[in-house]
This record gives structure tokens, sequence and C-alpha cells, in this order.
């Protein structure tokens, strides 16, 4: 039988939690205060501001914590030689206090087929990065793609309910409009001050500035951007209530897509939105009172964004002009090329994580750029030259089998049927970006996998992902 949670403060794993806390937060000031750096103090409240809000608030506080940092990778510390980001810094928070909770009550997590092949996905990283060429580099980039991908895991188990899942996809709704709406934010203060918090300059054209939010760039800001809307999209169409509010997210969300000036992203979006109508196609809330709410919603994004069609127009017209020796698109080209050409060697388990930067250096190509960081923009390539094919039939075997219970959901009927629609739509965006750009090494997408996996398993009905002890 499960038990839910009405009080967290009074518990005796709050206290632990609460001293438990206290002691790491002790030995990490005392730590960073023998560096003789005090840059770091300016983390101070925002960490004593995420302790509080997870212990106070459990599970959501967690949950607002964790999808929160998942859209600030921008930002980061440097710690014992490594970029720690407040992403890194939620999850192990969060793990910590899950780990106690485990430990001093009567459950435990109850996993799915869906969750061994992302477990399956995280073994491959380690175990092809302790054969490479250099176990020491690359298993310490599998360590911190793993803390990207916890995550998930830590969603799996705080979202026990359909219950919590609604509340928890909120939370998901609300941080996205946010992050989207701040990057408008930057966008408009550049244009109208010059200003450049939230803007990358020069990232397409020397001239022109892009927002990338408190995202780690700006095409990884457009295809988040992106998920948001075609979520707001889908539940505007799918659901009765607050269709307003919907509407409005929708508005925020493809507007900053649209300022975010990356082809994958508007790519990605535009094919989206038409599945999305595709999908609604039948429904008796997708007829022409929304479709045409819809065409007017788009119409103003337009002309909110018309000083930025211009932009678009060029950067689509100079990969037209151009083709694959269009600047951003040849180095792209390149860095795939030539992961392809080391897969042979190690076809089944790949080279290691991130091992690509060992091995090719751009000097040959352009002496300028000699010794610089490069990383495989195409998802599946980098998968394939990382963890080889067995790492990447992990991640075609969860898609799949989401995808084959999230088509038994819709075939059946479910409440969540809106909110799986929403979700399939964001992860779509994902799969087409992500095609140009790697977001996989960077928390947001696994929260939105485990937000996915939780509704996807969910659905089925009013059953828990959290158990007593000796339930099955």
């Amino acid at each position: 039988m499960s038990h839910t949670v009405t009080s967290w403060r009074p518990s005796t794993f709050a206290q632990r939690l609460d001293f438990v806390a206290l002691v790491a937060a002790l030995a990490i000031v005392c730590r960073l205060a023998l560096l003789e750096d005090v840059s770091w103090l300016g983390w101070v409240p925002l960490a004593a501001a995420a302790l509080v809000l997870t212990a106070s608030g459990w599970p959501y506080g967690a949950l607002f914590v964790l999808v929160g940092t998942s859209v600030m990778a921008r930002f980061y510390i440097e710690l014992l030689g490594w970029k720690a980001r407040p992403e890194h810094f939620a999850a192990a928070l969060v793990a910590s206090g899950m780990v106690i909770w485990i430990a001093f009550s009567r459950k435990r997590p109850r996993w799915n087929q869906v969750d061994y092949w992302i477990v399956a996905y995280v073994a491959i990283n380690f175990i092809s990065s302790a054969g490479s060429s250099a176990p020491a580099s690359t298993l310490r980039w599998a360590l911190q793609s793993s803390l990207a991908v916890l995550p998930y895991f830590l969603i799996r188990i705080l979202v026990r309910d359909q219950n919590t899942l609604g509340k928890a996809f909120n939370i998901l709704l609300a941080v996205g409009a946010l992050e989207s709406a701040y990057g408008i934010l930057s966008y408009v203060s550049h244009q109208a001050v010059g200003s450049s918090f939230g803007m990358e300059i020069g990232q397409y054209f020397v001239d022109v500035a892009a927002p990338y939010g408190s995202m780690y760039e700006p095409n990884m800001f457009g295809a988040y951007a992106g998920c948001t809307a075609v979520m707001f999209l889908a539940l505007y169409l799918f659901k009765n209530d607050s269709r307003t509010a919907y509407l409005v997210g929708f508005l925020i969300a493809s507007l900053a897509t649209v300022l975010s000036f990356s082809r994958a992203a508007l790519l990605a979006f535009g094919v989206s939105v038409c599945w999305v109508f595709w999908k609604s196609r039948s429904a008796a809330r997708g007829k022409s009172r929304s479709m045409t709410t819809i065409v007017v919603a788009i119409a103003m994004i337009l002309a909110f964004s018309a000083s930025a069609l211009g932009v678009i127009r060029e950067r689509f017209s100079d990969l037209y002009d151009s083709g694959l020796a269009e600047g951003t698109t040849i180095t792209r080209i390149v860095a795939i090329m030539e992961a392809l050409r080391e897969v042979p060697s190690h076809p089944f388990l790949g080279s290691g994580t991130a091992s690509f930067n060992l091995t090719f250096d751009w000097a040959s190509f352009v002496p300028e750029w000699a010794g610089e960081t490069t990383w495989i923009g195409n998802t599946p390539i980098r998968v394939l030259h990382d963890n080889g094919l067995v790492g990447l039939a992990t991640l075609v075997g969860f898609g799949v089998t989401v995808c084959w219970k999230i088509r038994k959901k819709l075939l059946n009927g479910s409440a969540l049927v809106p909110m799986l629609l929403a979700l399939e739509a964001g992860a779509l965006v994902y799969c087409i970006s992500f095609q140009s750009t790697d977001g996989t090494v960077l928390a947001f997408t696994w929260v939105q996998l485990g937000f996915l996996a939780s509704a996807a398993i969910l659905a089925d009905g009013p059953m828990h992902t959290v158990v007593e002890q000796g339930e099955t």
C-alpha cells in the first residue's frame, strides 16, 4: 500500500537530511575557502535556496530544483578541474536526499523495462570508457555524462503516481515558459539598449546576436523553447480547461524559438507542430475554433518577430546558396565524417565517452583552430562513436519501448492522453534538432525523457513507482 507524505519537517528523515546537508555544506565551504577564490560566494544563496526548497517541499521542491537547474547549463564553476554546473549540484543534492529516504523508510523504487534501457546506456558509457586509449579522461567524462542522466532516474522515483505526475508536469511547463520569456527579454533588451546578458554575440553572423537565455547556447535554447511550445500546443488542442494559459504559453515559447535563429530548432518545431495537428485531426477539440485561434496566434508571432525574419531568411538562403560548404554546416560535416572514420576500429562498444577530443584536431583543416575542443553535433553519430552499436541500440530500444507503450495508451484511451501527446511532441523536437546539435550530454534532455517515461508507465492506471518493502 502506498503512503502520501503530508508533512516533511517533523519527520525523522528530514532531521537526518538536514544534518547530512549541514555537514556537506561545511565541508564544501572549508574546501573552497582553501582555494582563496571568493567568486563562488555568489552561488551560496542559490545553493541555500535549492537546499531549503528540496527539503521543505518534497517531492515537488526537489522536482522544481531538478527541472529549474536543467536550463542553467550556461553557468558553471571550476571544481577540482571539472566544470560543475547547477544541474550537477542539483542532481547530487536530490540523489542524496533520495538515498537517505530509501534507507530510512520502508519504500523502494519499482522499475520498468523502459528504465533498464537507460541503465544499460549508462553502463556502456563506463565500459567503453574503461577500454579507451585514455581511460582516466574518458571515465571522468563518463561520470560527468552520468550526472546529466541522473535526473531521469530521480524523476522516475519522485513521480510516484498520476497526481504527482500532473503537478510535476505543470512545473515542467512553468519552467519552460519562464526560460522562453527570459530569452525573449534578453533579445529585446539587446535590441533596445545593447545589453549582452543571455545573448551570444556573433553566434551565426558577425553582426547578429542570438539569445541563449540561461541554456548552454542558442541552438539548445531554440530546441528547448520549441519543445515547450509544441507541448503547450498539444495541451491547447486536446484539453478543455486552462486553454487560454496554454495558448499564451505557446505564443511565448514559439516566439523564443523564432528568435533563437536556430535552423535545426525551427525545422524541428515546424515538423512537430504539423505532427500535433495531424494527431488532433480526429479530435472534436481540434476543429475550426482551435484552428482559427492557432492561425491568429502564429500571425501574432510573425508580427512580433518581424525584425528577426530577415536573419532567418538569410540563414536558410545561405544554406541553400552554399550547400554543405556553408560555414557552420561544413564544420559539423567534417566532425561527423572524421568520427565515422574511427567507428570501424571499435564498432560494438565504441571508443569511450567524449573520446573524439583525444584523436581529432582542427589543425589539419584550420590551423588557427588547433587544440580547440570539438564535439560531435549529431547525437546518433556521437553515441555510435563513443558507445558503439551496443550503446546506440540502448537508446533505440528505449525509444521503441516508450513509443509502443504510448501507442497502446492512445488506442485504449487514457486520461493522460493530452500529456502523453505533449511530451511525445516535445521529444520529437529534440530528436530532429539533435541531428545537428547534441543535447544528450546535458540534463534538460533527460528531464524530458524522465517525464515521458513516467507518463507512459503511469497511464495504465493508479499504480505507483514507489512501493512498500515486500510489495511487488
